[in-house]
């Protein structure tokens, strides 16, 4: 099975980076914003952005440590990381004016993120949702369970080979 490895700066810079582009964005929108960015990010360059785990709850994927930093809950660390920025009132992020640090983000990341944003950065979170319930990844999964990233590459044949290439170096590494 693919795993990363949580990184809560690059989580925290992008929730600043898309709380920047999107005033009023909800906790809900930025969760599934991020899986998108993941997912494209992994599936073109071999790994996701955040590193976080993703859980299928039934409004759609959650990236668990994240949302847990998001909600102040958990690992202090990255709870700090995320107050860089802002804080959560009710569901709604409420940036404190704090720009991201662009230097966590690799230029591959800024990309991906930048499309992201441009192509759905700009739908409700209700529609989000519906676009996240197409997911083979979130669809197969338990409800409330862990998603497998190597669902995150069904339907895009042209990532077979970096689904072949993450899948040897998991063996290599177990």
């Amino acid at each position: 099975m693919i795993s990363f490895t949580f990184k809560p700066k690059k989580f925290a810079s992008v929730v600043a980076y898309f709380a920047e582009r999107r005033p009023g964005i909800t906790k809900k929108e930025l969760c599934k914003l991020i899986f998108f960015a993941d997912k494209e990010h992994l599936v073109r360059y071999g790994r996701p952005i955040t590193g976080d785990h993703y859980y299928a709850l039934e409004q759609g994927p959650i990236p668990t440590r994240g949302l847990d930093a998001l909600n102040e809950k958990g690992d202090p660390a990255a709870i700090s990381e995320i107050l860089r920025y802002g804080k959560l009132n009710g569901w709604t992020f409420l940036p404190n004016g704090q720009s991201p640090d662009i230097k966590t983000l690799s230029k591959s990341d800024l990309k991906v993120l930048a499309e992201v944003f441009e192509e759905i950065g700009h739908l409700p979170a209700w529609q989000l949702e519906e676009l996240s319930h197409k997911e083979p990844a979130w669809a197969q999964a338990s409800r409330n369970g862990p998603m497998d990233f190597e669902l995150f590459f069904e339907g895009r044949a042209e990532a077979a080979d970096m689904k072949a290439i993450l899948l040897e170096e998991q063996v290599q590494v177990a």
